[in-house]
């Protein structure tokens, strides 16, 4: 190793280093060649409190700071950047760049760029292993960094968690996807039942005004029947649609999930399915309207027992959390902030799980894996959600059990 690359490490061992060099003997820890002289202590102190002053500003800023050289080899983290990769910082350091990429294509893409003199790349945005193998989305800014003074050349990286970020933007997309179609749909619906209205009255004044042979009249019975079948598929449609606008008021959420409970208790039973359920002492009541709540978590309970043909476990459990306000144009005038206090209900089986190219649809109307059904309950369930000011998201493995996780304000501002 050359002397210049000696240097260059040792002064970035000593920003990693945790400790804090004692008054009038930090000159110890620098390399011979670079030591003041002894009558330079006024100088060495000041320095001192310059150097832990700079350190101090690195090691705390909220984001993560990452240092490579050309090859991509990482020469310095702080402290952030080692808790949002889940590892400690020696334990970083002299690491390849690209192991944290869970793409080695962009990983290689986005070191040929940011490794080019006087490169700079704002907001890259990149999935990430955690090394607890879970994935995360990484928002990255870089600069090349060339130190004259020290020798070094290399990038500077800037990392900012963005996983929340990108699954609000997430349910944000889908909440107006959902919207869009139902207007579009509620329109189509409505238009659809008129012609269906005449052709049920048709065939029922075919009915009784003509002596039909005994096949035709199965047929105009038949034709009927599938008439009402559709009219009741519209019906449900109109659900999502054009839900019932709320009534919200102030209620126990563990109160709804009892009463579900005991209407579902005897299936539960029959289907080999457990339950179980845990609330806080002190959980506060949701605002929201409450036959609209007992709907939703009665089909999310059906849902969970379909998922567990051979039996299983049922979990419910709730807690308190501040979470990010989705659509603050609704309550901008009346928060100092973005955030407000929800009850997260978490409804848990252990069935079948979802596939991992079905999760973005299940809320789709009219998706389904079900050989019956109409694919319209998820749909429902998001939309009444959504109508009383919460959010749902889902998280499931397929073969491991399906977790849905429902949000609903302790309060709400008009």
């Amino acid at each position: 190793m050359t002397s210049k690359l000696e240097r260059q490490k040792h002064i970035l061992s000593l920003l990693n280093s945790r400790s804090i060099p004692q008054p009038g003997r930090e000159s110890d820890l620098l390399p011979p060649e670079i030591r003041p002289a002894a009558d330079e202590l006024p100088r060495r102190r000041l320095a001192n409190q310059i150097y832990q002053f700079h350190k101090s500003i690195i090691q705390n800023i909220n984001a993560g700071l990452i240092t490579l050289d050309l090859d991509g080899e990482i020469t310095f983290a702080n402290k952030i950047a080692a808790w949002l990769l889940g590892y400690e910082v020696e334990e970083l350091l002299g690491q390849d760049f690209k192991r944290f990429f869970k793409s080695p294509e962009e990983a290689d893409k986005f070191l040929s760029l940011c490794t080019l003199p006087g490169k700079k790349i704002d907001n890259w945005e990149s999935e990430f292993l955690h090394k607890s193998d879970q994935k995360l989305i990484v928002g990255i800014n870089s600069s090349y960094l060339e130190d004259a003074a020290n020798g070094f050349e290399g990038v500077v990286l800037l990392l900012r968690d963005l996983t929340e970020v990108q699954q609000l933007r997430n349910q944000v997309e889908r909440m107006e996807r959902l919207a869009l179609l139902g207007e579009l749909s509620a329109g189509i619906a409505h238009e659809v039942r008129n012609p269906l209205a005449g052709i049920k009255a048709a065939t029922q004044l075919l009915e009784e005004n003509f002596a039909a042979s005994e096949l035709q009249k199965q047929v105009v019975q038949r034709i009927v029947r599938e008439v009402d079948k559709a009219n009741r598929l519209l019906k449900e449609f109109f659900k999502f649609a054009r839900p019932t606008r709320p009534r919200p008021g102030f209620i126990h959420i563990e109160k709804i999930v009892d009463s579900v409970y005991l209407l579902l208790a005897p299936r539960l039973k029959k289907s080999g399915i457990s339950f179980e359920e845990h609330f806080p002492s002190r959980l506060p009541q949701i605002y929201a309207d409450e036959t609209q709540v007992e709907q939703v978590i009665l089909n999310l309970f059906l849902n969970a027992i379909e998922a567990m043909p051979a039996g299983g476990a049922l979990k419910v459990s709730a807690s308190k959390k501040s979470l990010t306000i989705l659509d603050p144009g609704k309550t901008a005038k009346a928060l100092p902030d973005q955030n407000m206090d929800y009850v997260l209900l978490e409804i848990a089986d252990t069935g079948t799980g979802i596939a991992p190219e079905n999760l973005d649809k299940i809320f789709n109307p009219f998706f389904t894996t079900k050989s019956e059904g109409l694919g319209l309950g998820l749909a429902i369930c998001s939309r009444l959600i959504q109508e009383n000011n919460g959010k749902i998201d889902v998280a499931s493995q397929a073969g491991a059990g399906t977790t849905i996780v429902v949000a609903l304000p302790t309060f709400t501002h008009r």
